[in-house]
């Protein structure tokens, strides 16, 4: 037994666990320590500042253009101002409603006024009349005598009612007479409801 194992001595028959510290260092060098912690890597932030997305713009409201006459014509602007304030109308209102009045005549809003104040319309109504409808004052009475012609002959209104009828309708006055009130009074004639019944009822 001495013989097969020469290296176990008498009085430590077992090999030592340890190994000498020239060994342990080598050992240590050539497995690393479980103990000793990795070098983790983690991703680096940016020093620049995050900036959330602004919101996007409201839509811009595009502003109204303020009226204001041509030079040229400031005087013939001052007397139509005054010749509709006369009549108790708010000029500004009216060419808000209705521009053309700017580059219409004086003399043709007077003559849209005076053909109405023939048929006997009173200040009041004739207020009313063109503030509801400013367009007729841009309506030459050429244009004006044929609806008048055609409520009387046509839809058979009666002369004293004219006034009760254009005061009711005033828009009556911006129509035209062959391509919407005479195919609208065939229309109602068809069904057997007359234009002044009609007129009469509303």
């Amino acid at each position: 037994m001495q013989d097969t194992l020469p290296f176990l001595s008498k009085n430590n028959p077992f090999p030592p666990l340890l190994s000498s510290p020239h060994h342990h260092h080598h050992k240590h060098h050539d497995f690393p320590s479980l103990s000793r912690p990795r070098n983790l890597h983690f991703p680096t932030f940016s020093s620049k500042t995050i900036t959330s997305p602004l919101p996007p713009k409201p839509p811009k409201i595009p502003e109204i253009p303020s009226i204001s006459p041509p030079p040229s014509s400031h005087s013939d602007f001052q007397e139509k101002m005054l010749h509709l304030d006369s009549i108790g109308l708010d000029f500004f209102s009216l060419i808000q409603h209705h521009p053309p009045i700017i580059t219409t005549s004086l003399d043709d809003l007077k003559s849209a006024v005076d053909f109405l104040t023939s048929f006997n319309f009173t200040t009041l109504e004739l207020r009313r009349i063109l503030s509801m409808c400013p367009e007729i004052l841009t309506t030459k009475p050429t244009s004006l005598l044929p609806i008048f012609t055609f409520l009387l002959r046509e839809a058979r209104v009666n002369g004293s009612d004219l006034k009760k009828v254009i005061n009711r309708r005033p828009r009556l006055l911006t129509c035209n007479v062959e391509t919407q009130l005479r195919p609208t009074l065939y229309f109602l004639q068809n069904i057997g409801i007359s234009e002044s019944s009609h007129l009469e009822m509303n």
